[in-house]
């Protein structure tokens, strides 16, 4: 239950778990499960606010409410990225009670078998992709559409009936899906029924976190915590800012003896007698852990903080997934009779959008529905050969050396690690501006498996030092460029071109970029993330710059576990949220089965 800091402070629990922000999703999942044994104590610090029944939140789409509102958005900087025209990024992450998946864009779908069964042959027994699918299942309640069952395909057996997180389509779709897939096919890139197979190179329908009997977000708060709040043995306090971890030597291994937090201007400490459990994601758990004297003993000489455990991997080896969009003002509003749905009218028409959503209707309901997982030589088998040569050829160190090799083979074997989206409204504001007549879509486009590593680490005692590194490696500008060419050509294919002229037409980035460098220049100033940050804290051996070990326990600790997207030695290609509920749900039963020993 959400308690007060008099009831924490000074006070010893089995289990506390950091959740501070990006998939603080996991925390919650971890909360609800250790939770289940009625004899262990568990506490949740939260660094934002409840949120609970929070309307913001709920009601689906209305991203202009959230984001950068410092109520519920913490509005990370990166450094600034030279590759990318010396732009500084900012990564929202969710502030409050169930982290990003409170503001997340509510997709859901998996990565390929191989991207799980890449962390395994990185040394890490125990990771599967079957016991992915079981601990994702466990976390899913799928949820059959009872509309446009022609385009809303999926395959029930892959699917979870009785986990905490309602899955679903949206009620309303763009309706431009079928013509979409027939393009695809055009360039042999095939539909598939339900791509939570494990075999996800294709297109095929997404899902999202919608409950559909409310049509709200199903997020980690009202899926995992509410309904367990009212058991006495857990406690969940809120705006409470965590500093570093207290902890001690015992046998040569640094052990965590209680946790150090802020709330009210005020500082704590609330203690432990088992694990201390960090799920605060791949941007606050690396400084979580350095600000506890855990990390590269050079980094934290730098900041002043004393070294108790050098750890160089810490904060190393970030991997994000880069972003962009080809917009196109549609010419013809229709399919057929059908009308194409878009989210132009939440900019144009907000009010009546605000009156159709309990009824199931407008473009608070609508959401992306196709996704295509493609591989590099499905757009461009003469870069696909580049990079592999290149990958084999670069010297690197024995940690990036063994995840290159996994990515060369995974290029050879046409293993999806980009995606392009169709997306029902523009990828940025239209240059002209809203106009209640017009509707755009976009070809969105990303490289979900970067060649480039970045770096989060603390700068000093009060700052943090994000730098994603984008286009470090040459070769993802290179393949961005190639996914605009793709999806240009995407455009003027029929059946999605429309009759005659066609139906698209672009105006981001327009037709006065053409060339390869012009399409190079435009992407650097405006490429952007999905904000799936992860790897900051990766499960490797610890001779490969590792955080954790296979059952997620930070090397040189005795009850330090890290349990969010940062622990991920290799990112997936895939949105994350199913990856972050799985991973939780398999940590849980890590941490319960050592615990029962």
């Amino acid at each position: 239950m959400l308690a007060s800091v008099d009831e924490i402070k000074g006070q010893v629990f089995d289990y506390i778990i950091i959740g501070a922000l990006f998939f603080e999703t996991t925390g919650l999942v971890l909360a609800s499960r250790l939770s289940e044994n009625p004899s262990a104590s568990v506490l949740v610090l939260e660094a934002g606010g409840a949120h609970i029944g929070d309307n913001a939140l709920l009601v689906p789409q209305r991203r202009w409410l959230y984001l950068g509102n410092a109520e519920y958005d913490w509005g990370f900087k990166t450094e600034t990225q030279h590759h990318a025209k010396d732009r500084i990024f900012t990564w929202p992450r969710g502030k409050g009670l169930g982290g990003s998946s409170a503001i997340n864009h509510l997709l859901w779908n998996k990565p390929a078998r191989q991207h799980i069964e890449a962390w395994g042959a990185l040394g890490n027994d125990g990771w599967t992709w079957e016991k992915f699918q079981t601990y994702s299942k466990k976390s899913e309640r799928f949820v059959k559409p009872d509309h446009d069952t022609d385009v809303l395909t999926y395959d029930v057996t892959l699917h979870g009936e009785h986990g905490a997180v309602v899955t679903s389509f949206p009620p309303v779709i763009s309706n431009l899906e079928a013509d979409f897939r027939k393009a695809m096919e055009a360039h042999n890139i095939p539909t598939i029924q339900d791509p939570f197979s494990g075999e996800s190179r294709g297109t095929s329908p997404s899902l999202s976190t919608l409950d559909p009997t409310t049509h709200h977000r199903a997020y980690a708060t009202n899926m995992y915590y509410q309904p367990i709040a009212g058991r006495t043995n857990l406690k969940v306090l809120v705006n409470a800012y965590v500093t570093d971890i207290i902890t001690t030597e015992v046998n040569g291994l640094i052990a965590a003896t209680g946790v150090r937090f802020v709330e009210s201007d005020n500082t704590y400490t609330a203690n432990v007698t088992g694990e201390v459990c960090l799920t605060a994601g791949a941007i606050m758990s690396p400084k979580i852990l350095e600000m506890s004297g855990i990390g590269d003993s050079a980094v934290l000489e730098r900041a002043g903080i004393e070294v108790k455990l050098d750890l160089p991997g810490v904060g190393m080896n970030v991997q994000e997934h880069l972003y962009s969009g080809v917009t196109f003002e549609l010419t013809d509003h229709f399919v057929g009779e059908q009308e194409v749905n878009t989210f132009d009218s939440l900019a144009t028409n907000p009010g009546l959008q605000q009156e159709l959503h309990a009824s199931g209707k407008g473009s608070l309901n609508l959401n992306t529905v196709d996704i295509a997982f493609v591989a590099l030589a499905d757009i461009s088998p003469e870069l696909d050969a580049k990079v592999i040569a290149a990958l084999q050829s670069e010297e690197k160190d024995a940690g990036l050396a063994a995840q290159y090799k996994i990515q060369a083979e995974h290029l050879r074997e046409k293993v999806p690690s980009l995606e392009i989206i169709l997306g029902p409204g523009p990828a940025k504001p239209p240059p002209q501006g809203w106009d209640a007549s017009k509707k755009h879509i976009s070809l969105c486009f990303a490289i979900n498996c970067p060649l480039s590593r970045g770096t989060i680490h603390v700068a000093s005692k009060d700052s943090l030092a994000i730098d994603p590194h984008v286009f470090e490696n040459r070769f993802d500008l290179d393949t961005m460029v190639e996914l605009v060419k793709f999806c240009r050509r995407l455009a003027q294919t029929p059946p999605l071109k429309g009759e005659g002229e066609g139906r698209l037409k672009e105006i981001h980035p327009g037709p006065d970029c053409q060339d390869d460098a012009d399409i190079a220049e435009w992407i650097r100033n405006n490429v952007t993330t999905t904000f799936h940050t992860a790897s900051s804290c990766s499960m490797l051996p610890k001779e490969l710059n590792g955080v954790v070990d296979s059952q997620l326990k930070v090397w040189g600790t005795h009850n330090i576990r890290v349990a969010d997207l940062s622990v991920i030695p290799l990112h997936v290609g895939s949105h994350t949220q199913s990856v972050a509920y799985a991973l939780a749900e398999q940590a849980a039963d890590i941490i319960k089965a050592h615990n029962e020993k």
